[in-house]
C-alpha cells in the first residue's frame, strides 16, 4: 500500500508553469523564501535538455542525472510538478528505462519531492512510469486535463480509468485544467467546473491558462508597450465574482512565455527587450534585433532599464532579485546581460508578484 503525503494548497497558492531552461532554473532558484513558501512549480522538460551544444542528443541518464541535480540547486526538497509532455517519442523511447522513471531514480537519491503528471491519453508505458515515481515518493501525481480532454465523450471513465492504473484516488490526486491560451471565447470556469468528476474530492483543483504572446514580432520596435495580462485578469474576475462556484480553483499561468511550446530550429534570433509584469498588465520595453550589424546590439539593455526603473510601475530594487537586477544594470554601462539573464529577471519578478498579488486579493 502507497502511503500519499501531499498537501492542499490554500486559496493564495500559485503555480506556475516553467520550462526546464537557463533563465527559469535561476529564477526559481533566486526566490525570496516566503514567496517560495506559496508556490509550487509545475517544471515541463523540453527536448533541448536532452541536446548538446552541436545539437546531437545526450544519452538519457546523463541527462536525467543532471536535471534532477538542477532540480535540487534551484528547488531543494520542497514539492514541485514535472511533465514530460513536450519531450518527442524518440526521446522518451531512447533508452530501455522509461525516461521519467530513471528522472524518478536519481531524484529519489536527492531526496527530491516530485509529483508526476499525468493526461488521460498517455501511452500505458507512460502510465506505468508515474505509478513507480508516486511509489517512489508517495506524492500523489497530478492530472493535467485540457479543454480538448474534456470536451471528449467518456470524461469520467477516462479520468477512472487513468487514477485506477495509477492506484490512487481523487484526494491524492491534484487536478489541473489548462486552457493554454486564453481569450474571449474559452469557456467560463463555472461551466467548466460542471464537467468535472469528482470536482470536490481533488486534493487540488487548479486552473492554468496564458496570455502571453508567442514573440515580440508584432510589436514596433524602440517603443513602451502595455500588454492585457488575460489570464490573470480571466481569472481573478471568475474567481471573486462567481460566488456561485461550487470550488475556487488555484491560480496558474505560464508567467511571461506563450502558452504553448514551440521548438525553434536554426538560430534564433531576438530583439533587447525587457518583459515586466504589473498589476492588470505587462509593460514591454521592445528593443531591436540584437544581431544587427549596425545596431547598438546588446547596449540597448541597459538603457531600456533606466526608462523601465522611472515608471511608477517599477516596484524597486529591494521588491525581489529581478528588479535589483534591472536597477543594477540601469546604474552602469559595462555590462550588457543576454537574453537569458533579463528572462530570468523577469521571470523571478513576476513569481514574486503573483504571490504578493494572490495574497493581497485573498487577505492573507
Amino acid at each position: 500500500m502507497i502511503i500519499i503525503m501531499g498537501k492542499q494548497f490554500d486559496a493564495s497558492h500559485y503555480v506556475p508553469i516553467l520550462r526546464w531552461k537557463e533563465a527559469e532554473r535561476g529564477a526559481l532558484s533566486q526566490l525570496d523564501h516566503a514567496v517560495s513558501a506559496s508556490l509550487t512549480p509545475l517544471v515541463e522538460l523540453v527536448p533541448e535538455n536532452f541536446l548538446k551544444a552541436d545539437k546531437s542528443v545526450m544519452n538519457t541518464s546523463v541527462v536525467t542525472n543532471k536535471i534532477a541535480g538542477q532540480l535540487f540547486k534551484s528547488w531543494g526538497e520542497r514539492p514541485f510538478f514535472i511533465d514530460l509532455y513536450n519531450l518527442p517519442k524518440e526521446t522518451l523511447s531512447q533508452d530501455s528505462s522509461n525516461t521519467l522513471t530513471m528522472l524518478g531514480e536519481y531524484a529519489n537519491i536527492l531526496k527530491l519531492s516530485l509529483i508526476p503528471v499525468i493526461g488521460i491519453n498517455r501511452d500505458i508505458k507512460y502510465k506505468i512510469a508515474v505509478r513507480t515515481v508516486i511509489s517512489m515518493f508517495g506524492q500523489g501525481a497530478c492530472l493535467r486535463l485540457t479543454l480538448a480532454d474534456i470536451e471528449q465523450a467518456g470524461l469520467e471513465k477516462s479520468i477512472s480509468e487513468v487514477i485506477s492504473t495509477l492506484g490512487v484516488s481523487p484526494k491524492d490526486t491534484d487536478l489541473l485544467i489548462d486552457y493554454q491560451i486564453i481569450d474571449q471565447s474559452a469557456p467560463k470556469f463555472k461551466l467548466i467546473s460542471g464537467e468535472i468528476p469528482y470536482l470536490t474530492e481533488w486534493r487540488n483543483f487548479i486552473i492554468a491558462s496564458g496570455a502571453f504572446p508567442e514573440d515580440l514580432s508584432k510589436l514596433q520596435k524602440n517603443q513602451k508597450h502595455v500588454l492585457q495580462r488575460s489570464d490573470w485578469i480571466t481569472w481573478k474576475n471568475q474567481t471573486t465574482r462567481e460566488v456561485s462556484l461550487r470550488r475556487i480553483p488555484t491560480y496558474s499561468d505560464y508567467t511571461i512565455q506563450h502558452a504553448v511550446y514551440r521548438r525553434h530550429a536554426g538560430r534564433l534570433r531576438y530583439s533587447a527587450s525587457i518583459r515586466y509584469t504589473a498589476e492588470d498588465s505587462w509593460i514591454i520595453m521592445r528593443g531591436e534585433d540584437v544581431f544587427n550589424r549596425a545596431g547598438p546590439g546588446f547596449k540597448q539593455y541597459p538603457d531600456w532599464a533606466i526608462l523601465l526603473c522611472d515608471l511608477p510601475e517599477y516596484c524597486g530594487e529591494e521588491y525581489c532579485v529581478g528588479d535589483k537586477y534591472m536597477k543594477d544594470m540601469s546604474q552602469q554601462t559595462e555590462k550588457t546581460g543576454d537574453a537569458s539573464e533579463w528572462l530570468r529577471a523577469g521571470i523571478n519578478h513576476h513569481m514574486t508578484f503573483v504571490v504578493r498579488q494572490l495574497a493581497t486579493l485573498r487577505g492573507a
